[in-house]
C-alpha cells in the first residue's frame, strides 16, 4: 500500500510539474519608465525581449558646446538637465557674429538624444539628432527658419558633465531636544542607557 502511494504522489508531482512548465506567462511588464514589449515566460524555447535604452540611458545634464556646420556655421553653448528620458535647457547659439538666446527641449533614448533648439525670438527652429560616446557628441541637424529656409548638416560638441551629490548635506550642527528627551522615545532611549 505505501508503494502505490508514493508512486501516485510522485506521478501526479511529475504531472504537475510537466504541466505547469509548458503553460507559459504572456503579459506585459511595467518598469516605472515605461512598458516593455510582451513577453513569454515558462517555454522551452525562450523568445527575446528588447529593454535597451531604458535600462543603459545616459545621463546627459551638463554643459554643452555644440559647433554645427552646414550652409552656415553657428556654435551652442547649452546648460542641459536631463531626468529620466526628458531633456530641457537653455544657453545660446553664435552664428555670423551674433548671439541669440536659445530654449532646448528633447528626449533621450540610451546615448541617443534627439533635441530640438528655438531661438527667443522665435525666427529658427534646429532638431538635433546626436549619438553620446563618453564626453563627445556627434551628429547631424535640420534647421527651418520662419522664412521657410531650411538647412542641414553635422554636430561636433562635447559635453561637460554635471557630478551628482550622493550623499545629504548638513544644514546645521544643533541638536533637537525633543528627540533624546520625548514622553516615549525619550524616556525609552533614556531607561536602555
Amino acid at each position: 500500500m505505501a508503494l502505490v502511494e508514493v508512486s501516485t504522489t510522485t506521478l501526479l508531482f511529475a504531472c504537475l510539474i510537466i504541466l505547469a512548465s509548458s503553460q507559459g506567462y504572456t503579459g506585459t511588464v511595467s518598469t516605472g519608465t515605461g512598458i516593455l514589449s510582451p513577453l513569454t515566460v515558462g517555454f522551452g524555447a525562450s523568445s527575446p525581449v528588447v529593454m535597451g535604452a531604458i535600462s543603459s540611458q545616459v545621463n546627459l545634464t551638463g554643459s554643452w558646446s555644440l559647433d554645427l556646420k552646414g550652409k552656415n556655421i553657428k556654435h551652442l553653448d547649452l546648460q542641459i538637465l536631463q531626468e529620466s528620458d526628458m531633456i530641457v535647457g537653455s544657453g545660446t547659439m553664435t552664428s555670423n557674429g551674433a548671439s541669440h538666446k536659445v530654449a532646448v527641449a528633447g528626449s533621450a533614448a540610451g546615448d541617443r538624444p534627439t533635441i530640438f533648439v528655438a531661438t527667443f525670438n522665435q525666427t529658427e527652429a534646429i532638431r538635433l539628432k546626436l549619438s553620446a560616446s563618453g564626453t563627445a557628441l556627434a551628429g547631424e541637424y535640420d534647421l527651418l527658419s520662419a522664412d521657410g529656409v531650411r538647412e542641414s548638416g553635422t554636430i561636433t560638441g562635447s559635453v561637460e558633465l554635471a557630478t551628482k551629490q550622493n550623499s545629504p548635506t548638513v544644514l546645521g550642527t544643533g541638536t533637537n531636544p525633543s528627540a533624546t528627551s520625548g514622553a516615549f522615545v525619550g524616556a525609552t532611549a533614556k531607561n536602555q542607557g
